[in-house]
């Protein structure tokens, strides 16, 4: 009987180590994922924009929000936006984004979708706020499918 309640502990505690290490792996993981593309994005962005407003700063952006999951790579970027409405539109950025990925070889993870997409665009007491997702793999499409589902709902 006491063989038995070795065994029964030896076995939760190799099951308990195997899901600690399997976790702490998943992260890491993880987190050198969004690191690599949070720097690729934020290259995209910077170069996009010396493009089109011809100025010489450079944009660190934030993590969007991990409401929508640990593997959504959407970064968001805010600047003074008062100069750059005149100069800057969505579809501008989009543009560049997307010469962007193809001057660098950029792929998406399902051919035929743009590697960056604008995920939202909005001004705030002067500051202009942008979001871009880099479609790097199926969390971050499934987040820019649930933002336009969520946008057509609001339309109607």
């Amino acid at each position: 009987m006491r063989l038995f309640w070795v065994c029964l502990v030896a076995i939760i505690i190799v099951i308990g180590l195997y899901v600690t290490i399997h976790r702490v792996l998943i992260n890491r993981a993880t987190i050198m994922l969004r690191n690599r593309a949070q720097q690729t994005t934020d290259a995209a962005v910077n170069t996009s924009l010396k493009q089109l407003l011809g100025w010489n700063q450079t944009l660190s952006s934030q993590l969007v929000a991990d409401v929508w999951g640990k593997g959504v790579l959407a970064f968001e970027y805010h600047f003074d936006g008062k100069n750059a409405n005149d100069r800057l539109n969505r579809n501008q950025l989009s543009t560049a984004l997307i010469n962007y990925a193809d001057q660098h070889d950029l792929a998406a993870v399902r051919p035929g979708n743009p590697v960056f997409v604008v995920t939202d665009w909005w001004e705030y007491e002067g500051i202009l706020h942008i979001d871009v997702a880099y479609l790097l793999n199926e969390s971050t499409v499934e987040y820019v499918r649930d933002l336009k589902r969520l946008d057509h709902h609001d339309k109607h």
